[in-house]
């Protein structure tokens, strides 16, 4: 909601999509959305993810692919709000599994292009506007996601080590230009 409240603030024309992953979040997140953008007249195309087979449980793979599926049918520029924050959790996570690698600010996929302009900025910048209402996923608070135990168990601790981070991530980024 901060990036959208950023960009609606630059008076850019915004077109909302939201993939629901079928989970107990995300149909209030799809009617919290809806609810949001019926008073702000903002348009909102809604995918949402089907399971194809019951006796499994979905897994953060099978969401990419359906959601970058549903994302694919867009002719413009897809702009997500992940921030330095993200980029930082995912480096440690891929480093500890052996490939460091950093979440591209720019990614084309056939008609695609997904654009993170606000991936070197710090969550606390990006936050600071909170004027739009927003949610949390509960599960974000779950540390039996890898991704949350990141964030909610090591972050700090790498922190400890390098007080820096912040700042390495973003300069790795400064290089890839």
């Amino acid at each position: 909601m901060s990036a959208l409240e950023f960009l609606v603030r630059g008076r850019r024309k915004v077109t909302l999509a939201y993939f629901n992953h079928d989970t107990e979040h995300g149909q209030v997140a799809e009617e919290f959305l809806g609810a949001f953008c019926d008073r702000q007249k903002l348009s909102l195309t809604v995918g949402e993810y089907k399971h194809k087979d019951p006796k499994k449980k979905p897994t953060e793979a099978s969401w990419r692919e359906a959601r970058y599926k549903f994302l694919s049918q867009f002719n413009e520029p897809i702009v997500t709000a992940h921030h330095l924050r993200d980029a930082v959790e995912w480096w440690i996570f891929s480093s500890l599994r052996g490939c460091p690698t950093l979440i591209p600010a720019e990614r084309g996929e056939g008609n695609m292009s997904v654009l993170r302009p606000f991936i070197k900025t710090h969550p606390d910048k990006l936050h600071h506007f909170r004027e739009y209402e927003h949610i949390e996923d509960p599960t974000n608070k779950e540390i039996k996601h890898t991704r949350n135990f990141i964030r909610h168990e090591l972050l700090d601790r790498a922190l400890y080590v390098n007080p820096g981070l912040y700042t390495t991530i973003k300069n790795l980024y400064e290089r890839k230009k």
